[in-house]
């Protein structure tokens, strides 16, 4: 199933394409001077394989959080705390756990050529401090913990690095005052508190990786990987987590939605894509295998109006038209330019679906 960690990682302050030499107060920073993670944002940490893309990055270790068994179904939110403050610098989703497999490690290291980013690290003054300017001293660290570098991978477009980090508000998202920052800790979060780590991105910073991490969050497994996608990691992994996502779907059922529905809102016609959600009509939990990715079980609706009709304050008629629950006020409706209907009939695959909604998602609690 699904595993939503909020992990912290090191400060940066190069937007984490090379170390920055900040001061770090303990682990592996403290001794050395510098971080595995900040190279997460490198170009270096891109890796091409039979012409689709993939994102290494790191983090420290996890503890018991069960990475192995969620392969390609880790979602990662990577948090710095520096200056009083706790920011959100990077979300991967759809990762793949490599702290077990030190030789699928070493094939990432070998397939990128890491090796020479130790260039980078060592023209930090701090680090020559760490290690009293001995280069011979450096190397045989370097050398020891090189296949550190790439703990996690996953696809390109499911990872979203924030050229300016989001300054977070702990309480709003989790209740309490601070989030965890030691580098070996870890916090697993809910669904809905994984949510609330992407509604704190700004507006003007919702591009189209965030849009298409936010759908993978709402259409996440609630079921373990396959045992066969999970056994047998020392290699390359990038064929088998590909593999792995065609089997479940990632992905396609949004780009089916936005051909059914002209990359737009079936309502509104607004065509910006990071305000844009694969609604399911029959909720996945609620819909069988075939179902969850049966495009005529979705309607592309704009952030508002999927709100609304998850919530079951809408729904749809077989002719498109709009039912508003009277739980919403004139003035609330008013407001939200309601009621509106379909930019077109459903077919009569999608009318069996809406069937499904209104009569048990439109105004459930009642």
């Amino acid at each position: 199933m699904a595993l939503f960690l909020q992990k912290p990682v090191f400060w940066n302050t190069r937007n984490y394409e090379q170390p920055s030499g900040v001061w770090a107060t303990s682990g592996f920073p403290k001794d050395y001077g510098f971080g595995h993670e900040e190279w997460n944002n490198s170009p270096r940490l891109r890796l091409l394989d039979r012409k689709k893309g993939y994102r290494a990055f790191h983090t420290e270790e996890v503890g018991n959080a069960p990475v192995d068994s969620n392969f390609g179904q880790n979602f990662i939110f990577m948090t710095a705390s520096h200056d009083g403050v706790q920011q959100l610098v990077g979300v991967a989703a759809n990762a793949v756990s490599l702290m077990s497999s030190r030789p699928g490690r070493e094939a990432i290291v070998k397939a990128l050529g890491l090796d020479d980013l130790c260039a980078e690290a060592w023209a930090v003054p701090r680090v020559r401090e760490q290690f009293k300017h001995s280069k011979r001293d450096f190397n045989k660290l370097w050398k020891r913990n090189l296949h550190w570098i790439p703990t996690w991978i996953c696809p390109e477009e499911y990872f979203l690095w924030l050229d300016e980090p989001v300054t977070l508000d702990p309480k709003r998202i989790t209740g309490k005052k601070r989030l965890l920052g030691m580098y070996i800790s870890h916090t697993t979060l809910d669904r809905g508190t994984a949510q609330l780590f992407m509604d704190a991105v700004p507006q003007a910073m919702r591009n189209e990786r965030w849009s298409l991490i936010v759908d993978a969050i709402q259409t996440a497994p609630s079921t373990p990987a396959f045992s066969d996608e999970i056994e047998g990691k020392d290699a390359l992994v990038t064929e088998v987590l590909a593999q792995s996502l065609a089997r479940r779907g990632q992905g396609q059922f949004r780009q089916s939605l936005h051909q059914s529905w002209d990359r737009a809102c079936a309502v509104t016609r607004l065509d910006c894509p990071s305000v844009l959600r694969a609604s399911h009509i029959k909720p996945w939990a609620r819909s069988k295998a075939n179902e969850r990715l049966d495009p005529n079980n979705g309607l592309l609706l704009c952030a508002n109006l999927d709100a609304l009709f998850d919530a079951g304050l809408i729904t749809f008629e077989d002719n498109g038209d709009m039912r508003v629950s009277a739980d919403l006020t004139r003035q609330q409706q008013k407001a939200l330019g309601l009621p509106m209907g379909l930019c077109k009939p459903p077919t009569p695959a999608q009318q069996r679906y809406l069937k499904h909604h209104r009569d048990k998602e439109f105004e459930r609690w009642k």
